[in-house]
């Protein structure tokens, strides 16, 4: 018996376009699943945050949803719908080409976060933020023209103007890089030669550095595979579990603050109060100045407990005064950086 499928000819091969964006949406509704149990813990265990963070939060479970909808849509039409016709791919679709401005959207809003938080440590690091607010600029600048191009043209004429989305992606790496090279700077120049103080510093370098590899990592996946296979959607799969890898890492920073604060201390709504049995009421914020948007924090109180350990004897002796006063500064320099900088992370 003749094989009825024979007179549609050969099929081309689809693994680099089909079975990339089929993987690439399979491992992006996983780490969906993530992100929506994140938001549920994040509302669940912070519930009197000030307003500004819980629309924050909401809008980046909004633009994941829109983002895990468009690519499933875009599954199921070329799957299913077209499936006798594998060439409908190179005429495109509506949400394929709204991708990379949803993309986007959810990636600067990640950005903006870790920006904020970086600003706040003070004017010796504005600089910084005002060389990755330039790249973010540039990053949704090649976004909109990308969207613009996509809709314009057939993705069979849009490996042309491809190198837009690897611009984009190199804009959003030149970032994370600036971001968190910043955050590390800090931290490793407020190391005081106490153990506790420096321990704690020195976790936060190391959650700073893992939380931001893997969104390192595939967004330079991105920028590569957009510049040199320029033709195919393995760029595109990839950059779904980029955009997922985003939201899922600024949503742990903000889950993390009570597991990394200290044993004397926690932060909850953004304000110090004692961990203890007692009723009293909430302390007041150890840094006034600090606005609410430097996030998650993680109190050091070792200059308190250091201090009050220190008995000195009268008359004591001037030198002796100095080394205790200086000692005392820089353990409190330390745990102020600690206290601003909490768990942040810039990517």
């Amino acid at each position: 018996m003749a094989n009825p499928l024979a007179a549609l000819g050969p099929v081309p091969a689809l693994d680099n376009s089909y079975g990339a964006m089929l993987l690439g949406t399979s491992c992006g509704l996983m780490l969906y699943g993530l992100t929506l149990h994140q938001t549920y813990r994040y509302f669940r265990l912070y519930p009197r945050d000030m307003k500004l963070f819980k629309i924050f939060v909401f809008l980046i479970l909004t633009l994941e949803t829109m983002h895990t909808l468009i690519w499933m849509i875009a599954c199921y039409h070329f799957l299913i719908t077209d499936y006798f016709n594998p060439a409908s791919i190179l005429t495109g679709h509506w949400t394929v080409k709204s991708n990379v401005a949803i993309t986007g959207a959810a990636n600067l809003l990640c950005q903006t976060f870790y920006a904020r938080r970086v600003y706040l440590l003070g004017p010796k690091s504005r600089w910084i933020v005002a060389l990755a607010a330039v790249s973010m600029a540039a990053c949704l600048g090649f976004d909109i023209g990308a969207t613009v191009e996509a809709f314009r043209l057939s993705l069979s004429q849009f490996p042309r103007f491809s190198w837009l989305v690897s611009a984009a992606y190199g804009c959003a790496v030149a970032t994370d890089v600036l971001l968190t090279g910043a955050l590390i700077r800090v931290l490793l120049r407020s190391r005081t030669g106490f153990k506790r103080t420096d321990s704690t510093l020195d976790m936060l370098i190391v959650y700073s550095i893992n939380t931001g590899l893997l969104t390192s990592v595939t967004g330079l996946l991105v920028f590569v595979f957009a510049l040199i296979l320029p033709g195919n959607y393995i760029y595109a799969g990839i950059s779904i579990v980029n955009a997922k890898l985003y939201a899922n890492s600024v949503l742990a920073v903000l889950n993390s603050r009570r597991s990394l604060a200290s044993g004397a201390r926690v932060v909850d709504d953004f304000e110090l109060y004692p961990t203890g049995n007692s009723s009293s009421s909430r302390s007041q914020r150890s840094h006034p100045g600090v606005e609410a948007w430097s996030g998650p924090q993680v109190s050091v109180s070792l200059h308190h407990s250091a201090m009050g350990a220190v008995k000195v004897p009268a008359p004591v002796h001037d030198l002796e005064a100095s080394r205790i006063s200086a000692s005392s500064s820089q353990m409190e320099k330390g745990a102020h950086r600690a206290d601003l900088l909490g768990v942040s992370s810039a990517i």
